[in-house]
């Protein structure tokens, strides 16, 4: 009888296509996201919003609503994503509601959300996912037709794409985001076959564009200054990253014990949400941290693999795309918080609090576990 079941049960992992070790890893981090946001905003929750479950309830509301996401995309054909209606109408729409969101009220100083009552979601999270479907798409065509290492035909309209993105993210103003549709941008034009000379003909507008936004705007050079010596101003412009380290340091190699935490007491801003790691780094020490670095790490080789895997060139630059999108935005995410890189306000891919990061996160899982649906051997 045992032997009858453990064989039906191996039957029947052999039959399913998709990636399940994939599948396991982004719920195994969502469930552990959820169990950190409780534990690093119980207290804030309480004071602030007389709950300590205010935080926990949304976040799971959001944990639903990012699976049914992602169900919903693991059975629609990724090549349905080709079609230019979806394509063009995604891009229209992420322009449409980027620019809406700077007529909403700004939140600590940026239009990044449009809100419904209680409710708000960031467009940028949409607009990055838009873009690399496009991507995809317009490097696979090009390269049909042997037209991938023409700088007009290719690099000059993809510039202009993902130039508009950019444009209007920055505007909010978000640094963070523009980067990270940087670095995707940067990956799948690689991956595409377009020469590196292409995007070296881009530096002179790429040098004083980032000369004008950065060394010339003051508040964003007082950061990258915090960043250099946070000591000098620790109660002040420092504060955010001294707390954090605070938080990893004390956590030494085992941590203090989960919920057990003591810098998520109004020391750390945010521990919910952009510094959730710290409290990670705290609570569960060097081991938890490192392990958790593991399992982004396992989850980007699954992604690679799929995308190594996929039946086409479009499933292959779309899984690649959706990859980089993720893992990027985890890499970022933990050196703001170690201090290796100057603060930004990016959250941690399916662990931090937070709900439109949540819900295109995993549809863009589901999107992942329907290419590896259709792998090729």
């Amino acid at each position: 009888m045992t032997s009858n079941s453990t064989t039906g049960i191996l039957g029947a992992l052999e039959n399913i296509r998709w990636d399940l070790w994939l599948a396991v890893t982004t719920i195994g981090l969502v469930l552990f996201g959820v169990i950190m946001v409780y534990s690093a905003s119980g207290a804030v929750a309480a004071e602030r919003f007389g709950g300590a479950h205010y935080f926990l309830t949304r976040q799971l509301m959001w944990v639903a609503l990012g699976l049914g996401a992602m169900m919903i995309a693991m059975r629609v054909d990724y090549h349905y994503y080709e079609q230019p209606v979806v394509i063009y109408g995604l891009l229209g729409l992420s322009v449409f509601l980027l620019t809406l969101a700077l007529f909403f009220p700004a939140r600590n100083g940026a239009h990044r959300w449009i809100t419904f009552g209680s409710w708000s979601a960031q467009p940028s999270e949409l607009a990055k996912i838009a873009l690399i479907i496009f991507l995809a798409r317009f490097l696979t065509r090009r390269e049909e037709e042997g037209e991938v290492e023409d700088f007009k035909l290719t690099m000059l309209p993809a510039c202009v794409v993902v130039g508009l993105l950019a444009a209007l993210i920055m505007k909010e103003p978000d640094l963070g985001t523009t980067l990270m549709l940087g670095v995707v941008f940067l990956v799948m034009i690689f991956a595409g076959g377009v020469p590196i000379k292409h995007v070296l003909k881009l530096s002179p507008l790429l040098l004083p564009a980032i000369y004008l936004f950065i060394f010339r705007t003051g508040w964003r050079w007082e950061r990258i200054l915090v960043f250099l010596h946070p000591e000098r101003d620790p109660l002040g412009k420092g504060f955010q990253v001294m707390q954090s380290l605070i938080a990893v340091g004390s956590g030494g190699v085992s941590g203090a014990g989960l919920a057990e935490g003591k810098q998520k007491l109004f020391y750390l801003p945010e521990p919910h949400a952009d510094f959730i790691f710290a409290v990670i780094g705290e609570e569960l020490g060097l081991i938890g941290g490192a392990t958790l670095i593991l399992v982004f790490g396992f989850f980007m080789w699954r992604g690679f693999v799929i995308s190594k895997r996929a039946p086409d060139r479009f499933g292959q630059l779309l899984a690649l795309g959706l990859v980089t999108m993720i893992i990027a935005q985890a890499f970022f995410n933990i050196s703001v918080v170690l201090s290796l890189v100057p603060t930004k306000g990016i959250p941690l891919p399916f662990v931090s609090y937070g709900g439109s990061s949540l819900l295109f996160a995993l549809a863009a899982v589901g999107v992942l576990l329907n290419i590896s649906r259709q792998r090729s051997e």
